[in-house]
């Protein structure tokens, strides 16, 4: 279960919370009423016709869009059905939005300059079509669930400064008017054009003045140089460079009496080491801000650690609110009239968090966040840590993996390839499972742990004669007796596999063994702390 997933479970959680949330009590089902939500009258009978139909039939409603689409082969694109059977979704600029982008853009003179770029347009026009239909009951608090043409995400958030609640794509582009439902998709009109995102976190933060201190500080412990968008695996391979970045701007900073870069340096280095030094105090103090792998405030779940580039890894509990590292600290008191709110944990900017940047999301604390050693929690891996698994992981579909040396934490002998499958609407976590047949043994490297002992529990399919007897080790020792795999009685089962004790915070290897050959279908692994 996640803690937050979609705006309106946001709204039922917060009875009297935030101010900032009442917006949405009274306006989430109309987002907006300074918006203008009237749909022409051209628009009725949009439910039969297509996405390209209904843009052709309001060409001059939302021209400026409509001569791109002439230019590109979207326009038959939109025309026909998706192949994948889940329709499209078109975040669709009116013309203003057009004019204004236009106006900021120093590159453009006038509209003609800009449909004259025709590599830059034919790119604009496909970031805003996401490869499935998707209402805004559906949007996440977070990335959509799937990606644009471009295969880029987009990111939703909402707004209520205006006394109305309007979602925003990007953190940039409001929905005007929502979900306009055609035969294969549907089109929300926004008021901004969105433009593909290009920058790294750190080319993010270092050209917004706000986070002066927390860049520099990026480029005294040279942590600058691991967070380009491209980075080499241990079997030298590129691929896309993935992690979170949480900072505090100046603002929280200067409020503890932190004016600049030198007073954070004082406040945490280690005297005598340099502060490139990876156990010098500053040099844990900034590492500590950084997340292994991409994770949107919807991906976070209820109570979890999440490594990070320093020695210890971040607890981030998901309730009604994000709360980091609690009852570590008291951070701040709230004195109303007969109560006092004891603030023990590092809050998160939560509406103007979600920064989409190449490397994955960029999120904003309300507190400084100093390091911590969290209480341990249990931790299930689902092999996303396997950056070809990532790429795939919310696109359905059947993957293929066959040459070994693309591969950073996964291993096998035996067979040729392994299978990881996203579907829909089958009893495993996330949906999706990785695959082998035969004899075989597969080996996966797990992330870092926190020091202690774990009850270690697997799910795999465990209910059919085709399936496999398996033998577990981890770090080269047996684990238990062999599972058999074909009596399990459920499609998807959870087994217990042994109980282990790590003396480090360090990563580890589980290796399975067909004892008996047969197909593995693999869904996760899990330690919990006993």
């Amino acid at each position: 279960m996640k803690g937050i997933k979609h705006i309106t479970e946001i709204w039922h959680s917060f009875p009297g919370g935030f101010a900032w949330i009442m917006g949405i009590s009274l306006n989430i089902a109309l987002l907006t009423s300074s918006c203008d939500t009237t749909i022409p009258g051209s628009f009725i009978g949009e439910d039969v016709i297509t996405i390209s139909g209904f843009l052709e039939e309001n060409q001059e409603t939302y021209s400026m869009f409509w001569e791109f689409l002439l230019r590109t082969d979207l326009k038959n694109t939109l025309n026909a059905y998706n192949p994948n059977g889940n329709g499209y979704t078109l975040f669709l600029p009116s013309n203003q939005a057009f004019n204004n982008y236009i106006e900021k853009n120093e590159d453009y003179s006038d509209f003609n300059d800009l449909l004259a770029d025709s590599d830059f347009s034919a790119l604009l026009i496909r970031y805003h079509l996401v490869n499935m239909g998707i209402i805004t009951n559906d949007f996440p608090y977070g990335a959509l669930p799937d990606t644009t043409v471009t295969g880029d995400f987009l990111t939703i958030g909402f707004d209520d400064s205006g006394g109305s609640t309007v979602y925003k794509i990007n953190n940039l582009a409001p929905v005007t008017i929502p979900n306009i439902e055609l035969i294969n998709g549907y089109i929300h009109v926004i008021g901004e054009v969105l433009e593909p995102v290009t920058m790294s976190t750190y080319d993010w933060i270092s050209e917004n003045s706000h986070f002066s201190i927390f860049a520099e500080a990026l480029n005294l412990t040279g942590l600058k140089d691991t967070l380009g968008i491209y980075r080499t695996t241990s079997s030298g391979m590129v691929v896309d460079n993935q992690y979170t970045l949480l900072a505090e701007p100046d603002s929280i900073y200067y409020k503890q009496g932190i004016m600049n870069i030198d007073d954070l340096v004082e406040r945490y280095k280690s005297p005598g080491s340099e502060l490139t030094d990876f156990e010098n105090g500053f040099y844990q103090f900034v590492a500590y801000h950084i997340l292994e792998g991409s994770y949107f405030l919807d991906e976070f779940d209820e109570t979890n650690n999440y490594n990070t580039y320093s020695n210890f890894p971040v607890q981030l509990v998901s309730d009604i609110e994000i709360k980091i590292n609690p009852g570590k600290d008291t951070l701040d008191l709230i004195i109303e009239v007969q109560d006092t709110t004891v603030i023990d944990y590092v809050r998160l900017d939560m509406i103007n968090s979600n920064i989409l940047t190449k490397n994955g999301p960029f999120h904003i604390l309300r507190d400084i966040m100093e390091v911590r050693i969290p209480n341990r929690t249990q931790r299930t891996f689902e092999f996303f840590e396997e950056p070809q698994i990532n790429e795939v992981r919310k696109t359905t579909g059947e993957y293929i993996y066959s040459d070994q040396s693309e591969m950073e934490v996964l291993s096998w002998f035996g067979p040729e390839y392994i299978t990881y499958v996203k579907t829909t609407d089958i009893p495993a976590n996330n949906n999706d499972y990785i695959v082998l047949d035969g004899n075989f043994t597969i080996e996966y490297i797990i992330p870092k742990i926190l020091p202690g002992k774990y009850s270690i529990t697997m799910k795999a399919e465990s209910s059919s004669n085709d399936n496999a007897n398996i033998q577990v080790a981890f770090d080269g020792k047996r684990l238990g007796s062999s599972f058999d795999l074909t009596s399990g009685g459920n499609p998807y089962d959870v087994f217990t596999v042994g109980i282990v004790e790590f003396q480090n915070y360090e990563t580890h290897k589980i290796t399975v063994n067909s004892l008996l050959p047969g197909r593995f279908i693999w869904d996760f692994i899990r330690f919990t702390p006993e």
